[in-house]
């Protein structure tokens, strides 16, 4: 085993060598313990304590606002209504209470010295025309989340616990992308302001969950069902007491705690899926939670448990194209349509899953035990029929991956006020993992079936032969879903090409231990505030383990463990009798008539059953199976380790100013395993391999400042900076090396910088009675060293930070690499890079919060709450073209290998011009109603073939088109007290997703966009009903 240590400082950030480390925590420290000594007023005073409750319901006004009139003293509630006064000069003073929605009180406390002193502060509702407003439902949903985010010490977007419950959406992540500037990625991942899932942070009860991808950092919402949770939090500046890996934001989910009094709830909701026409009992959700307070409420027990099904899928039409003529001028090529592709998806998902959250109250604090597990099986076979224009043929094929994923959570966390010393402590523990129970036919290594000796593939009305050589220069999807097929092409189509199967698996623990304290002080009645000073210990254990089989299908030893598959004498299979599509075609595949509404019926579908006991049974048969140059390419194991130290001030000076501000030392560690593989057959997989081992420190520094200026009673203004990082995907940075014998190179590049992003924010708030809350913010991003994949010249890595071996570096005994057989001058490397010009992301959001309580009958019943982000984004794209340079000397031939470096500017990956969210409630006695509106503009979707990867040519850039979504949701109470009959409707008038490319057809016509995908996502429309006993 090679074990290769990095300790260098990175020109990425500012140089901190261990000394200066260890020095930084030390000032952390010292400068909050001193403050511990300064805090003291030099007056005698108090502290009032409470809660703030509505006065009918006495239910809690979480972020309730709370000033000492005459000082530059506040707070605001938690979320259970408590509130916390320190240093308030003793005597008499007046509070001044303000929750929007409720009349502003001002409320007289006598402060004991040195004592504390009890008061509830209860609120009324506003009154119109002097009859009281009742604010119930979505309305009083709307004000706990904008009270919340009036109340935030930074810039942050809350859904709040009752918003929740009053209407909750079908998962935590179709809640989240209701928000401002949050989409959708992947179908439950989360984009942030146009940054990519896996550079935003994901906590439960602020408890950090790890990645559940095979490759990269992302994290999966779709474990979550939204009636699980207590509200959801992202923050978009972050502060630093918060990690700093988070460039886009950082989304909390917070899990519910027991209420006072013994609670049960139960939800069961059936779904009609009208575009497979799949029903309730095919698509299903079921939850109940139950939970109670003892020992005078001290001690409170919630328990939930969910279980979910969904038998759903996307319907897709993809046109494959390629180039005419590649010595066309650059952005000028000539593309032909060369494959197209009909792909019906049958996805069933399932998950279960439940949590235990127990807290405990203390004199002074409370103790609090959370445990959480969210388990998902996906059951996914994409059928597929591919017309081959090049060959004229056509390909019955199927994609099967069936796995199963665990998400699990457990966490300690304990607060305790020592005096005024506030203390948190927090130890916990969350475990990832994946395991693949049946994983076939993936694109690029699939096998099909395809009737290669037919002299006809396709046929004109008449049923006469027909290609379209010619004609493929032209072709539309229209077009192609007119063509149609030979009768009898199918029935005799033998299983042909290569079956490769491949398991994935992984696991990941994070374990984490965190530790601050928060020291309230006061100076001269004109500056309060906290001191909050901490430390964080993260440690990350991941594995990687990869097992891939493959045989050709006209192998001697295909059908050995599948002789009799079909238990009949006339069909044993073997070499010259192999298995037909019409011995394994699907003939009762019933969704198949409803392909794209029902345009194109899919007839061509395989019986995945059947295949998944073919397969196996084939696999246990062959000679040798394994692929072991594949099933070790992509292992690996590590760990990662974070250490980190901060100090933050956050204080009201006067009445109307506040500033936040500190800075964050963090320590990363990384160790990784991973495979050097030389591969002497490729297609068999004979390899050999040793380990190599990387091991490398970075140490950065985060500073941070924000500030808030009240310039009246009903507005402010926020300014924020922060830096933030993201570090690469696990696949990208590791020690790994797969070397083909005459083949290409593919390395990861353990030198990859970080990605480091400096963020800036400026908001302003009006916030009143009658306006709600409505926001108007602009942010600007500038972010060094994204990477990407790319390829380059094998002798040429080095000019750009590869750490790959070089040519001597190659041969290596223990592999059996010889001087003679290392890669060449035309060698190519597949590896990653950072590109070495910075990317900027520039926008604004609008938000608008209300619910209209003050207009006249009926639409005094309504909420309101939109959205509307706009980004722009850009970045100078480093490509690196390969030249092969050819020149005659005499008789003699060489070539001259060069890397060309050009630049693009484009906007970056994934990354929407516009995000509008509109969504219109309505609250009638029993009666609760909403439609919401989505709309994502149009975005870059990828720059070449692979994520991340950057293509030469501008024609291989893929644009997804704007994509609009309507929902709807109603709720009625039935005359059942706590029962209640509820109707959802999902992606209601089922607007397609399409995908384009930009190129000419044929040479000397115009550029023009030519459509590449059209994918159809299902509609659903449910019915459920919910009981609630309180």
């Amino acid at each position: 085993m090679e074990k290769f240590i990095n300790s260098n400082n990175h020109e990425f950030e500012p140089a901190c060598n261990s000394d200066r480390w260890r020095l930084g925590c030390k000032l952390v420290f010292i400068i909050g313990f001193v403050s511990l000594f300064m805090s003291q007023s030099l007056m005698a005073t108090g502290t009032i304590k409470g809660r703030v409750i509505d006065r009918q319901s006495k239910k809690a006004l979480p972020a309730a606002n709370i000033i000492v009139k005459g000082t530059n003293l506040g707070t605001a509630a938690d979320l259970e209504g408590n509130y916390f006064l320190n240093y308030v000069p003793s005597g008499q003073q007046v509070l001044e209470v303000t929750y929007i929605g409720y009349e502003t009180v001002d409320i007289e406390v006598i402060v004991p010295e040195d004592g504390v002193v009890t008061r509830d502060l209860m609120l009324s509702p506003v009154a119109v025309k002097g009859e009281a407003v009742v604010i119930t439902g979505q309305a009083a949903s709307q004000g706990a989340a904008i009270n919340q985010q009036i109340s935030s010490n930074t810039i942050k977007n809350v859904v709040s616990s009752s918003k929740i419950r009053e209407l909750p959406d079908e998962s935590a992540a179709a809640a989240l992308s209701r928000l401002p500037g949050v989409s959708l990625m992947d179908g439950d991942k989360i984009s942030i302001r146009g940054v990519q899932a896996k550079q935003n942070l994901i906590l439960v009860n602020g408890v950090q969950l790890p990645s559940t991808d095979m490759e990269d950092r992302s994290t999966n919402l779709g474990f979550f069902s939204s009636n699980m949770l207590a509200g959801i939090e992202v923050t978009k500046a972050v502060t630093p007491d918060m990690d700093a890996n988070a460039i886009g934001g950082v989304v909390n989910l917070r899990l519910r705690e027991a209420p006072t009094g013994f609670q049960y709830d139960l939800f069961t909701q059936g779904s009609y899926n009208t575009q497979d026409h799949t029903y309730p009992g095919q698509n299903f959700k079921v939850w109940g939670s139950v939970s109670n307070r003892f020992f005078n409420d001290k001690l409170g027990v919630f328990i939930q448990g969910n279980a979910d099904r969904s038998n759903v899928g996307n319907d897709e039409a993809t046109a494959g194209y390629s180039i005419d003529d590649d010595s066309a001028p650059y952005g000028e090529a000539p593309y032909l349509m060369e494959t197209f592709v009909f792909l019906d998806e049958e996805n069933i998902i399932t998950n279960y899953g439940g949590s235990v959250f127990l807290d405990y109250k203390l004199p002074n604090g409370k103790i609090i035990l959370q445990n959480a597990l969210a388990h998902t099986i996906n059951d996914n076979a994409r059928y597929r029929l591919e017309y081959d224009f090049s060959i004229t043929e056509a390909v019955y094929t199927l994609n099967r991956d069936k796995h199963n994923k665990e998400l699990l959570i457990n966490a300690l966390q304990f607060h305790y006020n020592f005096g005024k010393v506030r203390a948190d402590l927090g130890l916990s523990h969350s475990f990832s993992d994946k395991n693949t129970d049946v994983r076939y036919g993936d694109p690029g290594n699939e096998f099909g079936f395809q009737n290669v000796l037919s002299d006809t593939t396709f046929v004109d009305n008449n049923g006469a032969p027909i290609t379209y050589e010619s004609t493929r220069r032209n072709l539309t999807h229209k077009d192609v879903f007119d063509i149609k097929l030979k009768s009898d092409n199918w029935e005799n189509a033998p299983i042909y090409g290569w079956c490769v199967t491949r398991n994935e698996a992984f696991k990941q623990h994070l374990y984490n231990g965190t530790l601050d304290f928060t020291v309230p002080i006061s100076f001269l009645n004109t500056i309060s505030g906290d001191i909050k000073l901490g430390g964080k210990f993260t440690r990350s254990v991941r594995t990687n383990d990869i097992e891939a089989s493959y045989r050709r299908t006209g192998e001697d030893d295909f059908y050995n463990g599948v002789l009799t598959f079909l238990g009949t004498d006339d069909t044993l299979h073997v070499k010259k009798n192999p298995l037909l599509f019409s011995d394994i075609r699907n003939y009762d595949y019933d969704r198949g008539k409803y392909f794209f509404e029902g345009d194109y019926e899919f007839k061509y579908a395989l019986d995945k059953d059947m295949m998944d006991e073919f397969i196996p049974g084939a696999v246990a048969g062959w000679l040798k199976s394994r692929h072991k140059a594949n099933s070790l390419r992509d292992d690996f194991d590590g760990s990662e380790l974070f250490t980190a130290a901060y100090l933050m001030g956050d204080f009201n000076i006067g009445p109307r100013l506040s500033f936040l501000g500190g800075g964050r030392f963090e320590h990363f560690n990384m160790d990784y395993t991973a495979n050097f593989v030389y591969c002497t057959h490729s297609v068999d997989g004979d390899a050999n391999y040793k380990t190599r081992s990387i091991e490398r420190n970075d140490d950065t520094f985060f500073p941070n400042a924000q500030i808030r200026y009240k310039f009246t009673e009903w507005g402010d203004l926020r300014a924020a900076y922060s830096k933030t990082i993201s570090r690469p995907d696990y696949m990208a940075i590791l020690p790994s090396v797969y070397y083909e014998n005459g083949g290409g190179v593919a390395a990861g590049n353990s030198d990859l910088k970080p990605a480091v992003a400096n963020n800036y924010d400026v908001y302003m708030s009006i916030y009143n009675n009658e306006i709600g809350l409505l926001t108007l913010g602009g942010f600007y991003k500038e972010i060094d060293n994204v990477f990407f994949r790319t390829e380059i010249y094998y002798p040429h890595l080095s000019r750009y930070g590869v750490s790959c071996p070089d040519s001597a570096g190659m041969v290596d005994a223990e592999l059996n690499i010889k001087a003679s057989q290392v890669p060449g001058q035309s060698t190519v490397t597949t590896t990653y890079v950072n590109n070495p010009n910075p990317a900027f992301i520039r926008g604004f959001e609008l938000d608008w919060q209300t619910y209209f309580y003050y207009l006249p009958k009926p639409f005094n019943t309504l909420v309101l709450s939109a959205n509307y982000t706009k980004t722009w984004s850009e970045m100078d794209y480093l490509q690196l073209a390969r030249e092969d340079s050819t020149y005659q000397v005499g008789r003699f031939t060489f070539h001259k290998y060069k890397t060309i470096e050009k630049v693009r500017n484009m906007r970056l990956l994934g990354q929407a011009d516009d995000v509008v969210n509109i969504a219109l409630g309505v609250n009638y006695k029993g009666f609760a109603g909403r439609i919401s509106f989505r709309y994502t503009g149009e975005m870059l979707s990828s720059a070449g073939v692979r994520r991340n990867e950057l293509g030469i040519r501008p024609e291989d850039d893929l644009y997804t088109r704007p994509i609009t979504r309507w929902d709807i949701s109603l709720k009625q109470k039935l005359p059942i007290e706590g029962l209640m009959i509820g109707f959802e409707g999902v992606n209601i008038f089922y607007s397609p997703e399409k995908t384009y490319k930009i190129f000419r057809r044929r040479a000397g016509e115009p550029i023009i966009e030519n459509e590449v995908t059209t994918r159809y996502t299902p509609r659903k429309f449910s019915f459920y009903l919910r009981y609630n006993f309180e």
